[in-house]
């Protein structure tokens, strides 16, 4: 199934999206990865393991986005007794309103469904 997003552009564009290596199984962009794990602390995911199984990330892969987004100062890293949880910043909130607001704007009010909801977990 092409992600839902792909299929939402090319009925905007009026034609075919073009996923890469011809998979009918698209990739989430980094863009989304990030959404996602801003999404999984937004929801009381503080613990690394906790946002990598809600984000649906490899250890490796979660590691370097928490890093990317600890930079750019929309999380924070705190440490505790029993290692380390993350926390938003109130830049990491504003980055995901607007994403919410975007999303928002996308919405297909036919089907009712958002262009980036495939997880059952975010509804």
């Amino acid at each position: 199934m092409v992600h839902k997003a792909y299929k939402a552009i090319s009925q905007i564009l009026g034609q075919q999206v073009q996923i890469s290596g011809g998979n009918s199984m698209a990739r989430r962009s980094q863009m989304e990865i990030l959404i996602d794990i801003l999404k999984a602390v937004a929801e009381g995911k503080e613990k690394p393991t906790h946002i990598m199984y809600r984000a649906n990330l490899s250890w490796i892969r979660l590691k370097k986005q928490l890093n990317f987004l600890l930079n750019q100062e929309l999380l924070l890293e705190i440490s505790v007794d029993n290692g380390t949880i993350y926390k938003m910043t109130p830049k990491g909130k504003e980055v995901l309103e607007y994403f919410k607001r975007l999303e928002g704007e996308l919405y297909n009010k036919k089907t009712k469904t958002l262009p980036t909801e495939v997880y059952a977990h975010y509804k």
